[in-house]
């Protein structure tokens, strides 16, 4: 699979972008997980072998507070004859409480992003793209809690995760671009590592972050979804709208 040696090498890249910005505020950069593929009928899937963990994180304007969040994200990409097909990513905060030798961790926000799996037959009242809030039922608590215990050199028994949380409005799908994990890795990036404030080095780095994403390496920047809606309001008697996100603006 040629196509995913360069996209996994890309996205080698895309995390180094990323980890010179992250540096720069937790003085450390982050280890990113290992990127893995399996064929899939006419195509392959790859996606990380667990959540990207990005510790102590710093609130935007806070840098005197000692608040703290843990950031976790993980997503996958499907690929048919090297064009992005579908995808996810999701992404969880965390608020972080340390004392006395114990780490207790909150869940404060979840979210994930949705694509449509099939641009051409697209689901009823079902956006393209879309943000829905939520967690993310799939990861396992316990490795979680050995993860977070390995971060601190800490004993798995001195680390608790709540991730008990309400989502009232869990059914609304908001739509949204096309946010597959690298585009949501960018939204991290500029909303928690980088302010107004900040010197030249990390306004060049976040620029280099987002062209290493742009670039045509990274075969998942322009998927089919996004080609089908550039198809509908590339027409002049419609406006680019949220509209164009459903199938039903196409009758």
């Amino acid at each position: 699979m040629e196509a995913f040696t360069v996209f996994k090498r890309h996205v080698q890249q895309i995390h180094d972008a990323a980890g010179v910005i992250i540096a720069k505020k937790q003085m450390d950069r982050p280890k990113w997980p290992e990127l893995i593929a399996r064929e899939e009928g006419e195509g392959f899937k790859v996606e990380f072998s667990q959540p990207a963990i990005l510790w102590n994180t710093p609130l935007r304007g806070s840098s005197r507070s000692s608040a703290r969040r843990a950031i976790l994200m993980d997503g996958s990409f499907n690929f048919k004859d090297a064009v992005f097909e579908s995808g996810s990513a999701c992404l969880e905060v965390y608020e972080i409480k340390a004392a006395g030798g114990k780490c207790e961790l909150t869940l404060l926000e979840a979210m994930h992003f949705d694509i449509e799996p099939d641009a051409a037959f697209q689901s009823p009242f079902h956006p393209m793209f879309h943000v829905q809030f939520g967690k993310n039922n799939r990861w396992s608590l316990h490795e979680l809690v050995e993860r977070v215990a390995a971060l601190n050199r800490m004993e798995v028994g001195d680390v608790t995760i709540n991730r008990d949380i309400a989502m009232p409005i869990r059914d609304v799908r908001i739509p949204t671009p096309q946010m597959d994990y690298l585009s949501m890795l960018v939204m991290v990036v500029a909303d928690y590592f980088c302010e107004k404030k900040d010197r030249h080095d990390v306004k060049a780095g976040f620029k280099n972050l987002i062209n290493k994403v742009m670039d045509q390496n990274n075969i998942a920047r322009f998927g089919r979804q996004s080609k089908t809606l550039e198809q509908r309001w590339i027409q002049a008697e419609k406006p680019f709208a949220a509209g164009h996100w459903y199938q039903e603006s196409c009758n």
